[in-house]
């Protein structure tokens, strides 16, 4: 009886001291939420359950799991995508996994079920990896991409692929030429024909009968369709005038819009909307600099015979202001600065929380999305609130540490450690500086 006593006891005083242990474990995973399959591009087990089916026009939830960005980081490792990851699956992410599941003796549906995905994840030695396809090599596609890419039509890789962004530059080059000839390269509108009278007429000869015709307004339609005046250019046989006006900032337009593409080919400028900024300066400076031309910042006559050139030398990585670069081994943002021919840094160091080992946030180098919101930003899925979301790729965000509604401050707990379920966890004031100094599509490379 007393031995029985001294167990209750016993086991009571233990109850007593492992409950407030219990209880801090039980507040960690309410705050933070439980783990996730860990998406490991070297895994080679795993359940295949473990895997949401993922199809055309889904996307990464905000703080989720990254599943569509880990798939488009192994499918472009894989070599079955060239696009960059982004969260998103669209058209050329369906015919990614439609390729890698023909060939890795899949039922190619381009739709990423669990046996999809368990065999993309699983060890690499055991995958068939993209094979490039010889026939398009000097194929007619490849050398209407490579020559409309050189003259700044085209900014997508060369790849042989007939797709939308090709298919808008041929329309763009069509356009473009008829400045000079307003029929290059299309099929005018055919004639009326005369109707004959259903009824016959004299010795069967048809007998015309007047009736309103709706004409298109536009005599010509310019469409994707490789006509023989655009192989002409691409061809050689006639040549391309490349220089048409200088470009300078406060440039609009199509010559602007042309510079900006093959920036953006070259891999010195993110973006191309035609209108010629601050940024589009800076990256054409680098490009002068790197082909050993005046660092102008204007694309004069001598810039675009080189830019539009096969000579043409790339960058190597996109020209921003700021580069991000985000180490989950020690829950660091580091802030690297432009200085015309390089990155260099750091300049600043932001402490932060990355996703736990459950929900990782993507390794991998981004262009980012920019802000995400004005100042408080909602996830829907958490009922809980941030400030100044800045999104990385697909549903992985900066942002502060959450809280249950908008107009506190946010605490900085759980910084320095892995904490979040993929985004990236910072204090008000630091996160506040990304919101405001870093444009849309700055590269933010996530590494460990």
């Amino acid at each position: 009886m007393r031995r029985a006593m001294c167990l209750l006891i016993l086991a009571a005083l233990l109850a007593i001291s492992l409950a407030p242990a219990a209880l801090a474990i039980t507040g960690q995973e309410a705050l933070f939420g439980g783990d996730a399959p860990i998406m490991d591009g070297n895994s080679s087990t795993g359940d295949a359950n473990q895997y949401p089916t993922l199809k055309l026009g889904d996307r990464d939830g905000a703080d989720s799991t990254a599943y569509i960005v880990f798939m488009q980081n192994r499918l472009i490792e894989l070599g079955y995508l060239t696009d960059a990851a982004d969260g998103y699956f669209g058209e050329n992410t369906q015919k990614a996994v439609m390729s890698f599941q023909k060939n890795n003796g899949l039922p190619d549906t381009g739709i990423a079920d669990a046996a999809t995905q368990e065999k993309l994840f699983s060890d690499i030695s055991t995958l068939v990896a993209m094979v490039e396809d010889s026939s398009t090599i000097g194929g007619v596609l490849t050398r209407v991409q490579t020559m409309l890419g050189q003259w700044g039509f085209y900014g997508g890789p060369v790849d042989g692929m007939k797709g939308s962004g090709t298919d808008d530059a041929i329309r763009t080059f069509k356009a473009y030429m008829k400045r000079d000839n307003p029929s290059f390269g299309v099929t005018p509108t055919p004639e009326p024909t005369a109707t004959p009278d259903p009824n016959g007429a004299f010795n069967d000869m048809p007998v015309v009968v007047d009736m309103p015709l709706n004409t298109p307004s536009n005599a010509y339609e310019y469409d994707e369709t490789i006509t023989d005046a655009v192989l002409e250019y691409v061809d050689g046989a006639k040549d391309f005038v490349t220089f048409r006006e200088n470009v300078q900032e406060g440039s609009t337009g199509e010559e602007a819009l042309r510079v900006q593409t093959r920036l953006h080919q070259l891999k010195y400028l993110y973006a191309n909307d035609g209108v010629f900024g601050a940024l589009s300066v800076r990256a054409l400076k680098y490009f002068q600099r790197k082909n050993g031309l005046e660092e102008t910042g204007v694309a004069d006559a001598a810039t675009q015979a080189m830019l539009f050139s096969a000579k043409a030398l790339a960058g190597e990585e996109y020209v921003f202001p700021y580069k991000l670069t985000v180490d989950v081994s020690d829950q660091r943002v580091y802030v690297s600065q432009w200085t015309g021919e390089k990155y260099e840094g750091p300049i600043y160091t932001f402490i932060c929380a990355t996703g736990k080992k459950g929900t990782p946030t993507p390794l991998g180098t981004y262009q980012a999305g920019g802000k995400a919101c004005d100042e408080w930003y909602y996830f829907k899925e958490f009922h809980c609130y941030a400030k100044w979301a800045y999104q990385i790729v697909g549903g992985i965000l900066f942002h502060s540490n959450t809280m249950s509604k908008p107009g506190g401050k946010p605490s900085n707990g759980g910084l320095g450690y892995r904490a979040s379920h993929g985004c990236i966890r910072m204090k008000v004031e630091e996160v506040k500086w990304i919101f405001d100094n870093c444009p849309q599509g700055t590269t933010v490379v996530v590494q460990e």
